[in-house]
């Protein structure tokens, strides 16, 4: 017997507010490697908040703004394809993701502040990665942990403390906790959701095997998976501890990733997040 009804997980999965349509729109087209700067301004500038929004990123100290810019095609211009889509998605994520989440530690905001720097790796990646990174690993990063959000709903005590000792006392990942007792794991929740919001099968796979990329047969799985890791370094780092989490041998193979970079990644994330933790006007740490 089940201890979550998985019918009640979906559904109440499915009930998450979809993301807006310029939003999905810009994801798709820049998960397709064939868009160009006139098309996603045209995507844009037919959504006002979405255009307040980047005018105001491009003008903040995070992109490096020395010239006021008063367009979306300047905006696009300066930042780039991938930062603002990046952005316009961390933006309409960020009042769905600032909840607490106890039942995984997340104090209020945390989660959103891990979904951030785990994009912000993901960019970062393609500068020490021997292979091309796919455009939609950003986005992947950011919402690879949106499955927590509704798991979170089902977790009581009793089943807190039988993923505790699964985990302590059975050796088990948080992952391998989750698909014993639970039947299904936070990331195949996730991929759920980002398919229920008609995002692209990159993005689903990204999400669902963050913790297993070797199933997803997917760059982006790889790629979101280094995220992660080097996402829990920085937060560590931030609040001055320890992280343990490591990067798979195989997942670093595929993407051509020394651990020797590991480091500088580690770094340039923490530099970029207290840039764009000024920009939301959010804390670093919780």
């Amino acid at each position: 017997m089940n201890l979550i009804d998985i019918n009640a997980l979906i559904k109440k999965a499915d009930e998450l507010p979809p993301l807006p349509a310029s939003v999905v729109k810009l994801i798709t087209l820049l998960s397709s490697g064939e868009s160009d700067v006139d098309e996603i301004t045209r995507v844009i500038r037919f959504d006002p908040a979405l255009t307040v929004r980047l005018l105001r990123m491009a003008n903040s100290a995070f992109s490096g703004a020395s010239v006021a810019i008063t367009t979306v095609q300047e905006a696009v211009g300066r930042m780039g394809t991938t930062r603002v889509l990046s952005l316009a998605v961390a933006s309409h994520t960020r009042g769905l993701m600032r909840t607490q989440v106890k039942a995984y530690g997340y104090q209020e905001g945390e989660l959103w502040r891990h979904s951030v720097i785990s994009m912000l790796v993901a960019e970062l990646a393609a500068r020490v990665c021997k292979v091309h990174v796919p455009p939609a690993s950003s986005t992947a990063a950011l919402l690879h942990d949106i499955g927590k959000l509704v798991m979170a709903h089902f977790l009581d005590l009793e089943i807190l403390e039988l993923l505790g000792r699964a985990q302590n006392e059975g050796g088990l990942s948080s992952m391998q906790a989750e698909v014993q007792i639970l039947q299904i794991h936070h990331g195949e929740l996730g991929g759920l959701i980002a398919r229920h919001w008609d995002l692209p099968e990159s993005i689903v796979k990204g999400i669902t095997y963050h913790h297993n990329p070797e199933q997803g047969m997917d760059l982006v799985c790889d790629v979101v998976h280094l995220a992660n890791t080097a996402a829990k370094h920085v937060q560590a780092k931030l609040a001055n501890k320890r992280a343990r989490a490591e990067v798979l041998r195989d997942s670093a193979e595929r993407l051509g990733f020394s651990m020797e970079s590991f480091p500088w990644l580690v770094n340039e994330s923490v530099t970029s997040f207290t840039k764009v933790a000024a920009l939301f006007g959010v804390a670093q740490t919780s």
